[in-house]
């Protein structure tokens, strides 16, 4: 059966290996979407046959204990396949770092299995809007990795060979002048790495600077 939206109408694609629950959230989706076209597939073989290859303006990808077993979609199958749709993770508990992950895969949002239907609903008109979206406890569970997994050590790494020169020499004490004296580079040129320095670290100033290079060096 081939479907076909109305002109300048969405479609939705659900993507999951349970059909109860995938035409539970089909029906909440057709009660609060009534000009979208909504789709329900296992895999994305399923849904070419159903659609007849109509591409999705939203995918939402629903995650299971058992969502990788054969045939169900990854996420980078829906991305290549599904380039220029929105896509939506919605299920299981996640790790902050495996959340992260889906989003550099090229995910748009994330949404727990707890959250409830207005959170859905503002997921869902967030990520068509062009908008990433993650929840607020997940948002404050990724904060709080970040912020446990930041060292100096990384920040350093940030800067090149001629950078990382400069940046030794600026803890000396020494100033811009006589860095460029030292290195045979212009004044301008010391200067304009000194604020490349700055920049990348996240400092401004060389008490900040010498306490990184501090830490690195430990």
């Amino acid at each position: 059966m081939n479907i076909h939206p109305a002109p300048g109408h969405p479609t939705f694609v659900i993507f999951d290996t349970h059909p109860v629950m995938r035409m539970g959230l089909a029906i909440l989706l057709r009660e609060n979407f009534k000009e979208a076209l909504i789709v329900e597939s296992k895999e994305i073989t399923e849904y070419d046959q159903d659609a007849g290859q109509l591409i999705p303006d939203l995918v939402i990808c629903v995650l299971h204990a058992d969502f990788e077993e054969e045939g169900y979609p990854s996420i980078l199958e829906i991305r290549q396949k599904y380039a220029g749709s929105r896509l939506i993770v919605y299920g299981s508990e996640m790790q902050p770092e495996v959340i992260i992950d889906y989003f550099k895969k090229g995910v748009n949002g994330y949404l727990s299995r707890y959250a409830d239907v207005s959170e859905m609903l503002a997921c869902i008109a967030a990520v068509l809007n062009g908008k990433r979206y993650l929840g607020v406890t997940q948002m404050a569970l990724i904060f709080e990795y970040l912020i446990a997994s930041h060292t100096p050590q990384k920040r350093w790494d940030l800067l090149t060979r001629r950078q990382k020169e400069v940046a030794d020499y600026l803890v000396q004490g020494m100033s811009t002048s006589s860095i460029a004296e030292k290195t045979g580079l212009h004044l301008s040129t010391i200067s304009t790495f000194k604020a490349a320095i700055f920049a990348k670290l996240g400092i401004d100033n060389v008490l900040a600077l010498k306490e990184i290079l501090g830490t690195n060096e430990n």
